[in-house]
């Protein structure tokens, strides 16, 4: 996300904003079609109703992915393609998350309970493809108008890379609805699952998987780097934890369940992180007179 704000600020368009578009409503029809099976995505996933905690979660968590340099999801890729920096990230989200736990957090904020509501597609598989449908459509259209089928860099098509991705997410989502590590981070922090190597196992596994990824793909480049880039890391990891509590979420949740699931907390969440992390990038671009971008 933090790239793709960048293309947007700098190149004026937004192919990065419409392939995670494409990515979310190819994984809202393959949860769809996990739902007439039986697997139940749409009932088992629960929201909550649009507040200022989901909101000032959004904000929190743009604030965090603009110091920390990337977001969940590009944290997590750029720590398994070698930069270990970005290790110090996830572990103060998740210290972050468990200090902030339910109990400490109500009592020091006084943040009243939040009433918990199942996905408007639930039951509706008919809607849930149209909708899904209509999404990735026009996100495929926009993306086969500027780029074609062509690869940059000698890699995948983003508009099949991007579909394949939603629909690799929709179907995880059937096996374990806790895939996302940063939904995993949030279960702990508000008590709804122990601390123990069974609660990270899957965020274990999405890490090895990625490794195994940039390994073949050649994109493993092993990277100590510098004490800024260890205290960025911390500090943007301690503001997304806190960001991913309030929501309950990191912007991977946001975008592969709120987006599939329409749950209305992580959409206004969602929202008020992109519009948080596109100014932030824009001042910090204009103060300066050129691009900051720690994800360069």
């Amino acid at each position: 996300m933090v790239r793709a704000m960048n293309e947007v600020i700098e190149r004026r368009r937004g192919h990065r904003l419409a392939g995670f578009l494409l990515a979310a409503a190819t994984a809202m029809m393959v949860m769809a079609a996990a739902e007439y099976l039986g697997a139940r995505p749409f009932t088992t996933i629960l929201g909550a109703r649009t507040d200022w905690i989901a909101i000032a979660g959004g904000v929190l968590y743009g604030l965090g992915s603009r110091i920390n340099g990337h977001c969940a999801i590009g944290t997590a890729a750029a720590l398994t393609s070698g930069q270990m920096s970005r290790s110090v990230s996830i572990a103060a989200m998740l210290v972050a998350a468990i200090c902030l736990g339910p109990n400490m957090l109500r009592a020091a904020s006084l943040l009243p309970m939040r009433e918990q509501v199942v996905s408007p597609l639930a039951g509706n598989v008919p809607l849930a493809l149209a909708v899904g449908g209509t999404l990735a459509m026009l996100a495929g259209y926009y993306l086969y108008r500027r780029l074609k089928l062509r690869r940059p860099g000698g890699g995948w098509s983003p508009l099949l890379a991007m579909a394949l991705i939603g629909a690799a997410s929709g179907a995880l989502f059937a096996l374990d609805q806790q895939w996302l590590y940063t939904s995993s981070i949030a279960k702990i922090a508000y008590g709804d699952t122990p601390f123990t190597f069974r609660a990270i196992a899957v965020p274990i596994a999405l890490m090895v998987g990625m490794v195994v990824a940039a390994v073949i793909g050649g994109m493993f480049r092993l990277q100590t780097g510098n004490i800024r880039e260890w205290a960025r890391a911390a500090a943007g990891g301690l503001l997304m934890g806190i960001g991913a509590t309030f929501v309950p979420g990191g912007n991977d949740t946001m975008l592969f369940t709120g987006i599939p699931l329409l749950l209305p907390n992580l959409l206004a969440a969602y929202a008020a992180f992109v519009v948080t992390l596109y100014l932030a990038l824009y001042v910090g671009r204009t103060k300066d007179g050129q691009q900051i971008s720690a994800d360069v």
